[in-house]
């Protein structure tokens, strides 16, 4: 059952639209940048500042970065289905 739920996100996913395919990619391309900035932080922490604040701000960028990855492929899924409904 799990398979099969799985089989079909990824289908959904590879028959999305090229607009919408392309706004994925450069969010997700924004959210990594978010996640590199994160890990930058976390590991300014984790070596040098052992400062609580920094690692509350490291933390909180890394969740923020994985909710929006969460977001966009939830938004360029729903977008999709939408525009595919219009026509």
């Amino acid at each position: 059952m799990l398979k099969q739920m799985l089989n079909k996100i990824i289908d959904t996913i590879k028959n999305l639209d090229k607009k919408v395919i392309k706004i994925l990619k450069y969010g997700l391309k924004l959210c990594f940048a978010i996640l590199v900035l994160s890990t930058i932080i976390l590991i300014t922490y984790l070596f040098f500042v052992h400062n609580d604040f920094i690692f509350q701000i490291g933390l909180l960028t890394f969740q923020i970065g994985l909710c929006f990855i969460a977001e966009f492929f939830v938004s360029a899924i729903a977008v999709d289905t939408i525009s595919k409904q219009q026509i």
